[in-house]
């Protein structure tokens, strides 16, 4: 499977950034990638939105939709991006996903924080995409960040590929190699790939620290942590239904998790 990462700078202008998420979709189809990933709230710009809910409505978050979907189709691909989720008088935090058999995924960000608590609805239930290549999981940003019972949850539902939209920023409280360190301890524990794309640029005065990623579990020669691509538009190359790594024409596995999550009290129902 090859995975396509992208530090995406949003715009204000919705319609400017939905025509660069499809450049930069057909450029990940040129390199031949299976699956696209856009960062959190991309479509609008994570700050953006947060001043300027209004900024977007249904109708632009359905022609984004429809765009990626057209695209799914044709050339057999998968495509996520964050956008709001809007259900009667709710809206959500969401990551859509466009699937090559013309349907469409949308996971409700669980974990919401700060300032979000005013504009969007809480989601309630993890989303698993079963795929000819393996599970692939859902989160984003403080769902990974703070919350690492959702990849232990994934885990322990065989997931092997856990997907990431975040937009985290550069301060005092979160440097450069911030989410770095957090996409390493969940690699390291669980056992599990991870693909995580990031906001870059600047939004409001703030910036964003970019650094999208594909990150994989221990190769025997090599260090704990293997990372497959960390670049603007940045691939992974892997064979299999279990999101292996062919190396020298050595199929190297992913490992068995440290440990498995128990569900308890209700959580993820």
């Amino acid at each position: 499977m090859r995975i396509s990462v992208v530090n995406f700078k949003s715009q204000k202008d919705v319609i400017k950034n939905i025509a660069l998420m499809k450049d930069y979709i057909e450029k990940a189809v040129y390199s031949g990638t299976d699956f696209v990933v856009f960062p959190e709230l991309c479509i609008t710009g994570y700050y953006y939105f947060l001043s300027d809910p209004k900024m977007i409505n249904e109708e632009l978050v359905a022609q984004a939709v429809s765009m990626c979907q057209k695209i799914s189709c044709k050339q057999h691909i998968y495509i996520c991006f964050g956008a709001p989720y809007y259900e009667a008088d709710l809206i959500y935090n969401a990551a859509f996903i466009t699937c090559p058999d013309n349907t469409v995924k949308i996971y409700k960000k669980i974990h919401i924080c700060g300032y979000e608590h005013q504009i969007f609805s809480k989601g309630r239930k993890p989303l698993i995409l079963d795929t000819e290549y393996g599970k692939i999981g859902f989160g984003i940003c403080y769902d990974t960040i703070r919350f690492p019972e959702l990849i232990r949850y994934y885990c322990y539902k065989g997931v092997n590929l856990y997907v990431n939209l975040s937009a985290v920023t550069e301060d005092e409280q979160c440097d450069t190699c911030y989410l770095k360190r957090v996409i390493e301890y969940h690699v390291l524990s669980n056992g599990i790939y991870i693909a995580s794309s990031n906001v870059c640029g600047i939004q409001n005065g703030d910036k964003f620290s970019g650094g999208s990623c594909v990150a994989g579990p221990v190769r025997k020669t090599e260090k704990p942590i293997h990372y497959y691509c960390n670049e603007e538009l940045s691939q992974e190359l892997g064979t299999c239904n279990e999101f292996c790594r062919s190396v020298s024409g050595q199929e190297i596995k992913r490992p068995r998790p440290h440990f498995r999550f128990k569900r308890r009290y209700g959580m993820y129902l």
